[in-house]
């Protein structure tokens, strides 16, 4: 019974670490690389501080071999804010990035661009 079990856990991690994920924002010399696992999904735009939260301007592109959408956008020194929206309407936040309070109630991903 216990033996049993162990092997079910034990599958269970393996699947789970093993399932693609979102790779958390890089900031690179020419911006911010921003990522998504999203293989269903239409398209993938970003909305953020940045580009005064529109849905349309930051395309993402995508879906590669594993799933994962993304965008290379060049941003200023400091915290940008910021969430995917997925087909157009579906806002989500990054499973790769910090949240934070949003003020209004929700959580908006973030990430720092150094100096």
């Amino acid at each position: 019974m216990y033996y049993r079990s162990f092997v079910i856990i034990a599958v269970l991690l393996l699947l789970t670490s093993c399932a693609p994920k979102s790779p958390a924002p890089e900031v690179l010399s020419n911006g911010v690389r921003f990522s998504l696992f999203a293989p269903s999904a239409k398209n993938v735009t970003i909305a953020g501080s940045f580009n005064q939260w529109h849905t349309e301007q930051a395309l993402l592109k995508g879906p590669d071999k594993k799933g994962i959408w993304t965008i290379i956008l060049p941003l200023s020194t400091g915290r940008h804010e910021y969430r995917f929206v997925i087909n157009n309407s579906e806002w989500v936040l990054d499973p790769a990035a910090p949240a934070i309070d949003d003020g209004l109630e929700g959580k908006n991903s973030f990430v720092i661009v150094p100096p």
